[in-house]
């Protein structure tokens, strides 16, 4: 496979995995919450069809989502989410290539200077779902989210959709625990995305919180997806950890910080990037 396309298709998984979600637990009616994230990225290498890393074109982006959860009823949350992105790629050796070949057949100068890269600015994701509690049991929860993704074309070609419009469902389980005094919890969603740019996607999202401290929330995720029938490879998976820490400045505002990286993936980009939120919890009445 020529570098140019792998990269593009490094660069269409760079947001295969979603933002962190609230979890499996609902808001009740006429509460809800809105986040607010920003996230630095960039990546130098990435992983090949063996799962090894290798170098390849380098890339990077900065990426604001606000994220809604409403509490419609007890049993129903509703959820958006849109953002906007700026994306930045080198070059691949072989553009270069390419365009010393063609300026060869036109009979033009060669150009010292390689092509420019990869390079984008506007809007990113758009999404509306809901959240239904199918049943609790003790200290778990089970529930149903499914929603609509939408992107312009040309953003699309920055995240992880083929077409206008992408089905996203995932069943959800949480449970809530004590340890040594400490209130924590444990998340886990398991999904299917219709579409990404390399085929219909199996995903699993963990989630794992503590609380040293009341104000204090210390989290542990993961974000895995994988595209067994892919398109331009034979297989597209990814996986990325995040760790965070929240701070409840209010009893409705919080700050979050943290980090991403790759820790594995097939044919995706191995990413490292920060994350900043602001989480802001409402009653509208």
């Amino acid at each position: 496979m020529r570098a140019s396309c792998f990269l593009l298709c490094v660069h269409f998984s760079v947001c295969a995995v979603s933002a962190a979600r609230a979890g499996a637990w609902l808001y009740p009616e006429g509460k809800g919450q809105l986040i607010l994230t920003t996230t630095f990225a960039n990546a130098q290498n990435a992983y090949d069809a063996g799962g090894r890393l290798v170098k390849t074109p380098s890339y990077r982006k900065f990426e604001t989502r606000a994220y809604l959860e409403h509490g419609v009823t007890d049993w129903l949350t509703f959820v958006a989410e849109g953002g906007a992105m700026s994306f930045r790629g080198a070059p691949a050796p072989a553009d270069h290539l390419e365009m010393l070949i063609a300026e060869a057949k036109a009979g033009l100068p060669f150009s010292i200077r390689p092509p420019p890269g990869t390079k984008y600015e506007g809007l990113g994701l758009g999404a509306v779902g809901a959240r239904l509690r199918l049943f609790e049991h003790g200290d778990y929860v089970f529930s149903f989210e499914a929603g609509a993704r939408t992107a312009s074309a040309e953003a699309r070609r920055f995240l992880d959709m083929r077409d206008a419009t992408q089905i996203d469902a995932r069943l959800l389980m949480g449970r809530s625990f004590s340890l040594f005094g400490m209130s924590g919890f444990v998340d886990t969603q398991l999904g299917f995305r219709t579409r990404g740019q390399n085929g219909d996607e199996a995903r699993m999202d963990l989630a794992a919180g503590l609380r040293p401290l009341d104000r204090l929330l210390l989290m542990a995720q993961s974000f895995s997806a994988i595209a067994p029938r892919a398109g331009a490879a034979t297989l597209v998976a990814a996986q990325k950890f995040q760790l965070s820490a929240v701070y409840d400045l209010t009893p409705a505002i919080s700050l979050q910080v943290g980090g991403v990286t790759a820790l594995s993936g097939v044919n995706s980009p191995a990413e490292h990037g920060i994350v900043a939120a602001l989480w802001w919890r409402y009653q509208s009445y």
